[in-house]
């Protein structure tokens, strides 16, 4: 979402997909994500004019919505990643879509790696998605750090680590999932027709993802550098794309060998 996107067309929006496709149970588990639990069950007629489906509904949800957003608007990703904001724009109203969310930022789909993370229940690349589409222009050092965070969550959700580890760095982890996902090119045999090729490309696909963390290292956030240098949209948007690509790549892969 655009950083500058207009509040109360944010709250429209919300409101909208909320009212159509929520139920109680999912009204209270934003309350628990939100910490505004109190909020939703203690309202005098939101829960229970959903469930007789009552003339009033839309107005309770409407002013609810802002309480549980905040002052300002700190539980704003929580609640746009919970509802599925962009996703249901884009189906239901491509008007509001494009004035939240603008068009052209990014070339390759951020909703392909969410829906690749809601499969594999990996809640952190839903995360890292939302700050890339959230930073793309306005931050684009900022979205050169999520995209490299992207890569790291997925392989370190295919090599099954949570948490840091020491020596966990993206070469080493890469090095390992490639192994996990015979993705190692010093694997592929002699007998492989073109194994030159497939030698060459696993190797590029490796040095792709050692390039966005160095690039990352270079211009993005992380360890306390902020802003250390300029780069330009077009270039952060290559690296963020390249990132993306492979991030949905790889955990595409790791979910079809059900890893």
């Amino acid at each position: 979402m655009k950083l500058d996107a207009d509040r109360n067309k944010v709250i429209l929006a919300l409101k909208r997909a909320i009212v159509s496709t929520f139920d109680d149970g999912k009204w209270r588990e934003l309350g628990y994500l939100t910490d505004s639990i109190d909020i939703i069950s203690n309202h005098p007629r939101l829960l229970r004019s959903l469930y007789w489906g009552d003339d009033d509904y839309e107005g309770c949800v409407i002013t609810v919505i802002p309480l549980i957003l905040g002052a300002n608007f700190e539980k704003i990703e929580i609640v746009e990643n919970f509802v599925g904001l962009q996703n249901w724009l884009r189906r239901n109203d491509t008007t509001l879509h494009a004035e939240l969310y603008g068009t052209g930022d990014i070339a390759v789909p951020l909703e392909d790696v969410e829906e690749v993370a809601n499969r594999l229940d990996i809640e952190e690349l839903s995360r890292h998605a939302a700050r890339i589409r959230r930073s793309i222009r306005e931050d684009p050092e900022q979205a050169l750090g999520s995209a490299k965070e992207l890569l790291e969550s997925v392989l370190k959700s295919v090599l099954n680590i949570e948490g840091e580890r020491a020596g966990d760095d993206i070469p080493s982890l890469l090095r390992q999932a490639q192994r996990e996902l015979d993705l190692d090119p010093r694997a592929v045999g002699e007998d492989v027709p073109g194994k030159d090729t497939i030698r060459r490309t696993l190797s590029n696909l490796g040095q792709i993802v050692i390039g966005v963390a160095e690039v990352r290292n270079l211009y993005g956030t992380g360890h306390g550098r902020h802003r250390s240098r300029e780069l330009e949209v077009v270039h952060s948007r290559l690296v963020v794309n390249a990132a993306v690509t492979i991030a949905t790549f790889l955990a595409e892969l790791a979910h079809e060998r059900d890893i």
